[in-house]
């Protein structure tokens, strides 16, 4: 439907929200801002302006809107938190609806916007122009922002109450549905009055109650005073904070993680408070951190019961100073990640420790599914024996890496190889001393599971999920690893030969992909033509039950491939399952795997025949896979199934 252009408009001023427009549009022509929004197209059944409107309008709303008013369909869009280019780069606004009233909760739980609007009195007052002498300088839309807490033009904290009321500016009173703008019946109010209605004052000739009318750019505005020092780091966190809700303006490069980080950690600080109160380092703004806080304590320390549901703790401060203070020691918290995994792990682990022992089991786990960058993941996860927190579950969702690596966890085998074993664990052997085989089997396998962490995240069970390795198994691994590491406390000697081993892994420019020989040897087998080549002019391997056999050669030709553990190859595997004995062909793969170290007799040559055959399936495997990831064309295996290799 087409919409006449109104007598008069306003060209929108720097920033200015969609409200603020409508209120010192409607000042104008001494209309209500219900009016107003009828003549421009967009008024809803009992002229009610949907909260929806101030992140973007839709199309056929901002169409006529902009017909009438005479502005373009991009300065319409400018109003708006989406149009303005702020939900894009705040990233907790991103994705966030509003078309409906607990979206308007969950919006303020997760610090997306704040349907009232804090102030600077200075900036309502206008620049000193004609224009906004008038009718007032704008409503800016960063300060639906929890993260918007003080005015960088004028050096001035932000104010939230009404100085007179009390109230918030547009919030709407007892359990009114929120919306745009609160009282849009009412005409006549200049825009910086406040328009919370009085108590009482509904009369029987009289559609609505009398407002406040309180001048917000007039009276002195609600924020407390601060010193010196404190001002100046509020403002320079403002001043941090803008330039990347501005970023395309400073040149600065959107970080999605920055406002996702800063406002978790808010969390974490509330929590746990006053265990962080050394952060700020100032007891102006501890007192007001405490403020906001211990409220929360006490109500997570209560029993719930009948009666009114309490306020979400999860909500940004209505006071700005307060919602200062808190990110001004977030952000202390925060810059220490540029220290170090390790460092910033030690600051934030206390914190973590103690918010979780006050939180309800559902809101810890709220806490932890929040959305937030890597490097905090990481400094958050708890661990058990050097290992992420599996939770007593063989499945843990936790899927943060513990390290940024240039390897993936396909290049990562069941069974750290003993050359890298030899090459980085040199001093680990030296200081606990001699280690028997099935020790050493262990240590290997659990950091195989700890580069699996560094690369693919995951507690250790779905790290050995990962590498196809035995729950069980590698929770006897680890167990071991404990009883092994503890008592010469070596658990940092581990850390760091397992990280040279990430490093070596890193800087080698061609990996295996161990991952792709599994997957390719799955149903593989030696055939009896094969096995008889292999056999080939022995005389002396008898046929005894724990002579070497096709079974025993595949588990150790898959073992030598794969780089994995023998007994968990998928020839013993089905022995296994169907519920067959397996002693007799552990104990030839034992015997080939001695033979080389005691024997120089036939099983001595039949094991280094076996070891030939393996390099040379490895090779073919590794060759299809190459020229099956250059051509995009279907996979060839390279393995006749049950026979030799095809390039041997």
């Amino acid at each position: 439907m087409s919409h006449r252009p109104l007598a008069r408009s306003l060209a929108p001023l720097p920033e200015e929200s969609l409200p603020g427009f409508l209120l010192r549009l409607s000042y104008r022509l001494e209309l209500s801002p219900a009016r107003i929004a009828k003549l421009c197209g967009f008024s809803t059944p009992h002229r009610r302006l949907p909260a929806a409107y101030l992140l973007a309008l839709p199309s056929p709303i901002a169409g006529p809107f902009a017909e009438a008013t005479r502005l373009s369909a991009a300065e319409t869009q400018a109003l708006t938190l989406t149009g303005s280019g702020l939900a894009a780069r705040y990233a907790p606004l991103y994705a966030t609806h509003l078309d409906r009233g607990r979206n308007h909760a969950a919006a303020q739980q997760r610090w997306a916007v704040n349907l009232s609007s804090r102030f600077c009195s200075l900036c309502l007052a206008g620049d000193g122009s004609p224009v906004q002498n008038q009718f007032g300088g704008p409503w800016k839309l960063r300060w639906h922002l929890p993260v918007a807490f003080a005015c960088t033009t004028h050096a001035l904290p932000l104010s939230g109450p009404c100085p007179q009321c009390r109230n918030l500016p547009n919030r709407s009173p007892g359990t009114e549905r929120s919306g745009l703008l609160i009282q849009r019946a009412v005409r006549g109010l200049h825009p910086a009055q406040c328009r919370q209605p009085l108590p009482g004052t509904r009369s029987m000739m009289a559609d609505t109650p009398h407002s406040c009318g309180a001048r917000f750019d007039q009276l002195p505005g609600t924020a407390p005073k601060l010193g010196p020092g404190d001002l100046d780091r509020v403002l320079a966190l403002q001043l941090r904070i803008d330039q990347w809700l501005f970023a395309d303006e400073s040149g600065q490069t959107a970080n999605p993680h920055y406002f996702r980080d800063l406002v978790t950690l808010a969390h974490l600080i509330k929590f746990s408070w006053p265990l962080g109160a050394d952060l700020v380092h100032s007891a102006p703004l501890v007192s007001l951190i405490d403020a906001h806080a211990a409220p929360i304590a006490r109500q997570l320390g209560q029993p719930l019961g009948p009666g009114p549901r309490p306020a979400s703790p999860w909500r940004a401060p209505d006071d700005p100073a307060q919602c200062a203070a808190l990110l001004v020691a977030a952000d202390e918290l925060l810059s220490h990640r540029d220290e170090g995994d390790g460092e910033y792990r030690r600051r934030v682990q206390p914190l973590a420790r103690l918010a979780f022992e006050h939180l309800t089991p559902n809101l810890a786990a709220a806490l932890r599914r929040m959305n937030f960058s890597p490097t905090l993941a990481r400094a958050l996860a708890r661990k058990t024996n050097g290992f992420y927190h599996a939770g007593g579950h063989p499945r843990s969702r936790l899927r943060t890496p513990s390290r940024d690596c240039q390897f993936g966890v396909e290049h990562v085998p069941a069974l750290l190889p003993t050359a890298w074993w030899d090459l980085h664990f040199g001093d680990l052997r030296e200081r606990m001393g001699p280690l028997t085989d099935w020790n050493t089997r262990h240590l290997r396998r659990a950091a195989s599971l700890k580069l699996a962490e560094m690369t693919a995240g995951g507690a250790w069970s779905a790290c050995a999920e990962a590498l196809d390795i035995p729950w069980s198994t590698a929770q006897q691994s680890l167990n071991i690893l404990k009883r092994v590491l503890e008592p010469a406390q070596s658990w940092t000697e581990f850390d760091q030969a397992v990280t040279r081993t990430a490093h070596h892994l890193d800087s080698r420019t061609s990996r295996i992909d161990y991952a792709h020989r599994r997957r390719t040897l799955l149903l593989w087998s030696v055939s009896d033509a094969t096995w008889r080549e292999l056999r080939a002019g022995f005389t002396t391997l008898k046929a005894a039950p724990t002579s070497p056999s096709p079974t025993a050669a595949t588990a150790l030709v898959w073992a030598h491939v794969t780089q994995g553990d023998y007994l968990h190859s998928p020839a013993l595997t089905a022995l296994r399952t169907s519920g067959r004995d397996t002693t007799a062909v552990v104990a030839s793969v034992n015997q080939l795997r001695a033979a080389p170290r005691r024997t120089k007799g036939e099983k001595a040559l039949l094991a280094g025949r076996l070891e030939l055959y393996a390099t040379h399936l490895a090779q073919a495997c590794d060759q299809a896979h190459h020229i099956a990831l250059m051509t995009g064309t279907p996979r060839d295996d390279g393995v006749t199934q049950g026979g030799a290799p095809c390039a041997s």
